[in-house]
């Protein structure tokens, strides 16, 4: 049984539910196929593996860059990357940026830019397939964000004392249908509820208990790399501060 089957079975079935995915371990099983796609000539925009869900495409992938590769590329949608290994350079607009790994970025819809596989490059994207071109530059997840006060979990999901939150937008469009940045918690519990939105979450501080629809169960802690999906009801369970660095993509 592959790692990707012990941690979400049937994960390549395009027919199975929406849940929670670990998405290091997506990308480690989508790696080898991808590989052999970078031999064969693909680039930043086709050399990828599409996480399916419902019958369909989803809007999350892996993506391969072999070392050494680089080229031009124009992005078809606004795109949120996270880098899990390697160094991937991006210039745009005048400014460039290097990103290693846990590093992540938005490059927007219509973005004219160049790239770099300084090492061979494994990542994640979250595609915002609602986007529209408006000639915005490319944007680094902040690493010390100035996190202000935000909005509660809604009393009626609650199952204990509501937390205090923090927040810090870096990229935020269509009256925050497609939002990347940084958040962070006190310790609290919620039920499940219907997702109404694909959420990645790097979880840089703390660790939390995920619960699905099914009763599938698992902890992600510090460094743990995680999708939650439309269409499902996830309960989340934290005992301690939690820090996570996150992109929604809100149908």
């Amino acid at each position: 049984m592959s790692l990707l089957e012990k941690t979400l079975p049937n994960a390549l079935d395009r027919d199975r539910a929406p849940s929670f995915v670990d998405l290091r371990a997506f990308a480690a099983v989508a790696e080898p196929s991808l590989r052999n796609g970078a031999r064969e000539g693909g680039d930043f925009i086709s050399n990828r593996l599409a996480l399916p869900v419902a019958g369909k495409d989803g809007p999350a992938s892996a993506l391969f860059l072999s070392a050494g590769s680089g080229g031009d590329a124009t992005m078809p949608h606004d795109e949120f990357i996270i880098v899990l290994k390697g160094r991937l350079s991006l210039t745009g607009f005048g400014a460039g940026y290097d990103l290693d790994a846990d590093d992540a970025a938005v490059i927007p819809h219509g973005t004219s830019f160049t790239w770099r596989a300084n090492d061979d490059v494994l990542a994640v994207s979250l595609r915002y397939g609602q986007s529209k071109a408006g000639g915005r530059p490319i944007t680094r997840i902040s690493h010390d964000p100035a996190l202000e006060p935000s909005a509660k979990p809604a009393a009626d999901v609650l199952l204990g004392p509501a937390p205090e939150c923090r927040n810090f937008n870096d990229y935020r469009v269509d009256d925050g249908k497609f939002v990347c940045g940084t958040w962070d918690s006190t310790a609290y519990q919620r039920k499940g509820f219907h997702y109404g939105h694909h959420e990645i979450m790097l979880i840089n501080q703390g660790s939390v208990t995920l619960t699905d629809q099914d009763g599938r169960t698992q902890k992600f802690a510090e460094g743990s790399l995680v999708l939650v999906e439309a269409g499902s009801q996830t309960a989340w369970d934290s005992r301690e501060h939690v820090t996570k660095v996150f992109a929604i993509y809100r149908l």
